[in-house]
């Protein structure tokens, strides 16, 4: 979905510039100073754009010739609907903000702001995970469950979904299972090879710096599910606020409710989050 887009691979740009720290650190001291060096000088970066531009973004714009209802989140109901500069624009965007997680990732690195650095793919993903989620309306979930080129062509409306099943069986989940393996399998492995490399930069062993490789990507993938289940709990707060207090206070309280206990346990240094980015990851 388009509006969810821009969050995802804002997250898979800074996923990018984390997976690579050390290599990134090392290129930077053999310029003279980190802090000078251009982001945008090595392979890691390279591969990044050709990730985007060769797979996720034609991917999107195959979801929006074949559904535009169900890419749009049901904002158009025909490809017709949507001007084209409006298809050039979100192609454009998706890159551009995929680089500036890189980059904003990539910066943090080198003021020795580590575990920032790697909070900016978490944030990404609870932005995806919250769009999907709850959007603007609290219904996000309802356009992501219903395509209407298994109903008929007959739009979406509040309040209506498809039961999963049906959705599971739909032209849209098909066509996202057939896209998963080649959107997730290259982030698998750029981040299981550059936190390898990583590692050997540190001189660990070869098998041991596989092992902790291996772990760095499964915390990664650990990060996404923690992401996504912190969405689904704001989405729910929302949702049981709203029918006394209305949606935009529901939005704010929902959030006041929920990061401070969320910082304080968890994402404040020294607490889990911290220490697990600790034990994995190049951090502060």
């Amino acid at each position: 979905m388009l509006q969810v887009d821009v969050f995802w691979v804002y997250g898979i740009g800074a996923m990018a510039a984390t997976a690579a720290g050390r290599q990134l650190a090392e290129l930077g001291k053999a310029k003279a100073s980190f802090k000078e060096a251009t982001p945008f000088g090595s392979k890691y970066f390279a591969l990044l754009l050709l990730y985007l531009s060769l797979i996720f973004v034609p991917e999107a714009l195959w979801l929006t010739w074949n559904f535009p209802h169900w890419e749009t989140m049901h904002l158009v109901g025909s490809l017709e609907e949507i001007p084209a500069w409006g298809i050039v624009l979100s192609a454009v965007g998706d890159i551009a903000v995929a680089v500036l997680g890189y980059w904003v990732a990539y910066k943090l690195l080198s003021r020795g702001k580590l575990y920032a650095a790697h909070l900016q793919w978490v944030l990404g993903y609870f932005l995806f995970f919250f769009v999907l989620t709850c959007g603007w309306d609290g219904r996000g979930w309802e356009r992501f469950m219903y395509d209407p080129t298994v109903k008929g062509g007959v739009p979406w409306t509040p309040g209506t979904h498809m039961g999963p099943l049906d959705f599971a069986t739909s032209r849209v989940a098909l066509t996202l299972y057939a896209m998963a393996l080649p959107t997730i399998l290259p982030l698998v492995v750029w981040g299981y090879r550059w936190l390898k490399e990583g590692f050997l930069l540190q001189k660990l062993p070869p098998e041991k710096a596989s092992a902790r490789a291996a772990a760095g990507v499964g915390f990664y993938f650990a990060g996404v599910g923690m992401a996504l289940l912190s969405a689904a709990v704001v989405t729910l707060l929302i949702h049981f606020l709203s029918s006394p207090l209305g949606l935009p206070l529901a939005y704010a309280l929902g959030f006041l409710i929920f990061l401070p206990p969320v910082y304080l346990l968890g994402l404040k240094k020294g607490r889990p989050l911290h220490l697990a980015f600790k034990k994995y990851f190049l951090t502060d």
